[in-house]
């Protein structure tokens, strides 16, 4: 993270699953303090009648559930977008030093009381104590990142840059909370403001080889100042015509058949085609042309993402996916996928201004 508060049919699973998905919330573009929450997010969270699955997060109507409709319309500047965000024909898998630890608080899990070290406005842990598993670390690299999913609260709580003290008092830079029923965008630990557990790969969904939702990726080249819905704020530093804002989408060419491309990994596929179905939203600066969130396995080393992962050809960390032709990806014009219209150029969604909180910038490091 950056500034922070930073002709293919699919896979009949797939289709199952995105045939019990049903409508598409309306989001315009949205003109907002980078605090402001989202639909669904903590501030919500205590009225939602729904609990949602740990394996798929987020409401139905979540900009990372709904799938991208046939024929959208793209961004006007897609094309350069994409020569630059491609030019390294990679997009770094995110398996070790800033995979995302993923842990599950089940009811009775000890609470904590969690502070936030730094001077940037009410610490959204302040005043509730926080489901921690005492097995619960952070990444090893400089995010420090780490979530847990509270079976108690229906709630996922979000660090960035965690720490544990040898007496067991956990603090953290900062974080937030977010319904696990709501819209999976809110708070401020990722520099878009989506949830620092939307779009993580699993380690389950690349062993089945199906990821039924849209996925997050770190570039760059994130455009400075702007952004477009469902991201609510961003760190993006770059000036470039071709930069890619914060909550753009964007989609592989869902007519490429992904399998017939010699020596591609079960887990490119996988990746591939949730990328056709789905697609991914950009949600931070990083520092690659563009580099993809994945959960840390719990077997991983940092010599070994894991398991499961090396199994489906994904062999090491920051591994380049570089069998998928990344140059044949599409920028939407809006995160919904509104289609062409019939009788006339699709428009760019507007991009809206932000001002960013005063916080610090991190350099780019690694390949995140």
């Amino acid at each position: 993270m950056g500034a922070m508060p930073a002709s293919l049919a699919p896979a009949a699973g797939i289709r199952r699953k995105v045939l019990r998905i049903s409508g598409i919330i309306a989001v315009g573009v949205l003109t907002m303090n980078p605090s402001t929450t989202f639909p669904g997010t903590v501030a919500e969270a205590s009225s939602s009648a729904t609990t949602v699955s740990e394996e798929k997060p987020f409401a139905g109507t979540s900009p990372f559930n709904v799938p991208i409709p046939e024929q959208p319309a793209l961004d006007p500047n897609s094309a350069a977008m994409v020569a630059q965000a491609s030019r390294s024909a990679r997009v770094y898998a995110n398996l070790y030093e800033f995979g995302i630890p993923v842990h599950s608080a089940p009811v009775g899990t000890p609470r904590h009381d969690v502070s936030c070290t730094a001077p940037w406005g009410t610490c959204p842990f302040q005043d509730r104590s926080v489901a921690i598993p005492s097995h619960a670390a952070p990444n090893s690299g400089s995010d420090g990142a780490m979530v847990v999913m509270d079976a108690t609260t229906n709630t996922v709580s979000e660090f960035w840059q965690a720490r544990r003290s040898a007496d067991g008092r956990w603090t953290t830079t900062w974080g937030a909370i977010n319904s696990l029923s709501g819209s999976g965008w809110g708070g401020n630990s990722t520099g878009s403001g989506a949830s620092r557990l939307g779009g993580v790969i699993r380690v389950d969904e690349i062993g089945s080889g199906v990821i039924d939702h849209a996925l997050v990726v770190q570039s760059d080249n994130v455009c400075q100042g702007v952004h477009r819905a469902p991201a609510l704020k961003t760190d993006g530093t770059s000036t470039r015509s071709d930069c890619l804002p914060e909550g753009a989408r964007l989609q592989l060419d869902p007519g490429l058949d992904v399998t017939a491309i010699s020596g591609i990994t079960p887990g490119e596929v996988a990746v591939a085609r949730a990328m056709q179905v789905y697609g991914a939203y950009v949600v931070d600066q990083g520092g690659a042309a563009l580099s993809m969130s994945f959960e840390l396995a719990p077997d991983a080393t940092p010599t070994s993402p894991g398991a499961v992962y090396e199994a489906a050809g994904l062999r090491w960390d920051y591994y380049g996916m570089s069998k998928v032709p990344w140059n044949r990806l599409r920028v939407l014009a809006t995160w919904q996928g509104d289609p062409v219209p019939a009788t006339s150029t699709p428009e760019p969604t507007p991009i809206t201004s932000t001002t960013a909180p005063a916080l610090p910038t991190k350099a780019p490091r690694g390949k995140r």
